[in-house]
């Protein structure tokens, strides 16, 4: 570890689960990062997380217990749901701030990757994809109807999709949903703010009519 940082070894380190709402001392690595935001980052996804169950009741339920955010900044979703019988893989866009060690930090798992390529989920897929901002980050780097492929595959049938994003893309994205077969619907956020719209989504089960008659 680094010199400067005196906070980072195991006896110094917060236990579980304190060490999950404490702002990690290398959270001052990050450009911006600061204790301060750490705390009002952890209070905006308490905010969120509990919206979030209010439209898609299915949250805490044993039909969701494999989650991804796929954008996570410092795993405040996944520390938001830690009561709730499930796992968030947390993921770091590999062309965002480095917010990897403050995830770890928190006692959370996560990796980097960048959208524009495919994700390795070996050995398993995911019942719950979280975006926020995804598309409104990476639209200049890569199609949004691919990064929407890779979602598709990574989903499970009848597994959902929680997508945060500009008005500006909403309906785009919706519109790509319906291509996949999605069933998306638009939900005001939490602060019900113009410019920011939700999509909850559900990846459906369908067969194709020749499979149908063959079954028959």
């Amino acid at each position: 570890p680094s010199p400067k940082l005196k906070k980072t070894d195991l006896e110094s380190t917060p236990k579980w689960p304190e060490r999950l709402h404490s702002a990690p001392e290398r959270i001052s690595d990050v450009p911006g990062g600061n204790g301060g935001l750490f705390k009002r980052d952890n209070s905006k996804w308490k905010t969120r997380a509990k919206h979030y169950k209010k439209l898609l009741p299915a949250i805490g339920s044993d039909k969701i217990r494999n989650v991804m955010d796929m954008n996570t900044a410092y795993g405040g979703l996944a520390a938001a749901l830690v009561d709730d019988p499930l796992w968030v893989m947390n993921v770091v866009s590999s062309y965002a701030a480095n917010t990897l060690p403050v995830v770890f930090d928190r006692g959370l798992i996560g990796t980097y990757h960048d959208w524009c390529e495919a994700f390795s989920t070996y050995p398993r897929t995911y019942d719950l994809l979280h975006v926020d901002g995804l598309f409104t980050s990476e639209n200049q780097r890569c199609e949004m109807k691919y990064v929407m492929l890779e979602m598709d595959r990574i989903l499970r049938p009848n597994g959902y999709a929680i997508i945060r994003e500009s008005s500006y893309f909403a309906d785009t994205i919706a519109s790509v949903a319906r291509e996949l077969r999605w069933s998306c619907r638009k939900e005001k956020t939490e602060s019900e703010s113009e410019s920011e719209k939700l999509l909850i989504c559900q990846k459906k089960l369908w067969y194709s009519s020749n499979a149908t008659s063959e079954t028959k």
